[in-house]
């Protein structure tokens, strides 16, 4: 028994076609937030050179992240597969591309080009440093961390005193694709108004510098630049990451007026006393006050399980978790109750692949996964006859190269 190959119809974007073009993360889980979400997305590959997310790490990310996709394996930049492609071009609502800022254009396949066959055509462009700026820079390479060092978030990260570490897992690429998703999405909904398409131009460095709240304005306005904090907060006692007495560790936030009227009773200090005044807010590091609330916590986690300590604490609505992994999660209560790992059959129609659900959930028109990710080239025919290409074409792609089907296979090591 085979994938299905005729799309359900689910969710909030079964209307919609979108042609995805990107290796690795970001482009991908732009994608596949289409796919889960009931639109047609097709996975446009490259015939001649596996995608890395197909044999790295035993395939995991590509079973993850393409589920729910078709396969078109079509070398596009030939100007044999040049035709095909811009027919398949003419049906589709967003196509989603990552790349060295300007190949695109390059190619001969610029938002112009693509308008002129696709007046409504919605672009995302995904791209280490964007489309436009200094040259030297556009045409750089780039991946997760790259973005991350140059977009000032890798300084932020790691233990104080030791080397910068890239944040993981890979914040740059699924920001992007955030950015992507949601941006084409506003824009097919002002082609509603206008009938006329959009251009995204996505930076991955400018993605991590949104998201890093009032860091930039404190610095560009005051001065005041980032200092690295590690495992511990650098303004608050008691907020940070603590082993407790089974070896496991917790995080905990004691940050808010009614959490310290709850915690500090927790621990045998008094609210309302001179080391802890009514209205405080938090504790702040390096002060008597906060020597005191740090060893009486440290007393109190010294004594206690991490589970115990979590519970305890989430029962008087002190922010805290404990670390979780994995095991932890599967068999975790609220993990279980949601039903938050699912499982989905592969390409070869029998296998069965575990992972996460479609996420968020969707009350009235929930997504779903419908098929497991494709085998190279598995659609080809279908895609292509949809888009207009005479069989007779695909059997001349074929012959030439420019098409290409591999059977299902999964790295296994």
């Amino acid at each position: 028994m085979g994938q299905p190959e005729v799309k359900p119809d689910f969710g909030l974007l079964s209307r919609y076609r979108v042609v995805m073009m990107g290796q690795s993360v970001a482009a991908p889980f732009a994608g596949e937030l289409y796919a889960e979400h009931g639109a047609d997305v097709i996975w446009l590959e490259n015939p001649h050179a596996v995608d890395s997310a197909r044999v790295a790490r035993r395939s995991g990310a590509w079973q993850q992240d393409r589920r729910n996709m078709r396969s078109l394996a079509l070398d596009y930049v030939s100007p044999v597969g040049r035709g095909a492609f811009m027919k398949l071009i003419a049906t589709t609502d967003v196509l989603i591309e990552a790349s060295v800022g300007g190949r695109m254009n390059k190619l001969g396949l610029s938002d112009k080009a693509l308008w002129k066959v696709n007046p409504g055509l919605v672009i995302a462009h995904i791209s280490g440093f964007g489309q436009t700026g200094d040259e030297r820079y556009i045409r750089r390479a780039s991946y997760d961390p790259i973005a991350q060092a140059f977009g000032c978030a890798m300084r932020m990260n790691g233990m104080i005193g030791q080397p910068s570490a890239p944040a993981m897992p890979f914040p740059a690429d699924y920001t992007a694709a955030f950015f992507a998703f949601g941006m084409a999405n506003a824009a097919l909904l002002k082609r509603e108004e206008t009938g006329v398409g959009e251009s995204l131009d996505i930076a991955q460095f400018e993605a991590m510098m949104r998201i890093q709240a009032n860091y930039p304005t404190d610095y560009l306005r005051y001065g005041l630049d980032y200092v690295k904090e590690g495992n511990h907060s650098r303004i608050c006692a008691v907020y940070g990451t603590y082993e407790c007495a089974d070896g496991e560790e917790i995080y905990v936030l004691a940050l808010g007026n009614g959490v310290m009227q709850r915690i500090l009773p927790m621990l045998g200090l008094e609210y309302g006393s001179e080391l802890f005044p009514d209205g405080l807010s938090y504790v702040p590091v390096d002060t008597p006050a906060a020597d005191t609330f740090e060893a009486a916590f440290r007393e109190y986690i010294g004594k206690r399980s991490a589970q115990t300590v979590e519970d305890e604490l989430a029962e008087a609505g002190i922010p805290c978790s404990r670390l979780m992994d994995y095991e932890a999660a599967r068999t975790n209560p609220q993990y279980e109750a949601r039903k938050v790992f699912a499982e989905w059959t592969a390409a070869d129609g029998h296998t069965q692949i575990p992972g996460v659900k479609v996420v968020p959930e969707v009350r009235n028109h929930p997504g779903r996964v419908w098929r497991g990710a494709p085998s190279i080239g598995m659609d080809n025919n279908q895609i292509l006859r949809e888009a207009g290409v005479s069989q007779e074409e695909i059997e001349a792609l074929y012959d030439q190269g420019k098409l290409v089907a591999r059977p299902y296979f999964e790295t296994t090591e």
